[in-house]
């Protein structure tokens, strides 16, 4: 199965740690179903029961190479 994994660049104006989301289908749009992530500064892959919700709106994201 092919996933998609995202890093999140946005520039918040507190302090907000920016994840690396994983995701099932392409986000496209105002929202998307993220399956994981990894919260920042670990390594280890967080699932999520029940796929949560994102609001992409302004936020950022870049593709993460594997």
């Amino acid at each position: 199965m092919k996933y998609h994994i995202y890093q999140e660049t946005t520039e918040w104006s507190m302090d907000v740690p920016n994840h690396i989301y994983i995701f099932k289908d392409r986000p496209v749009g105002r929202s998307a179903k993220a399956i994981a992530y990894v919260r920042e500064g670990t390594t280890e892959v967080q699932k999520f029961k029940v796929p949560m919700v994102l609001d992409l709106k302004g936020r950022t994201f870049e593709l993460v190479d594997r």
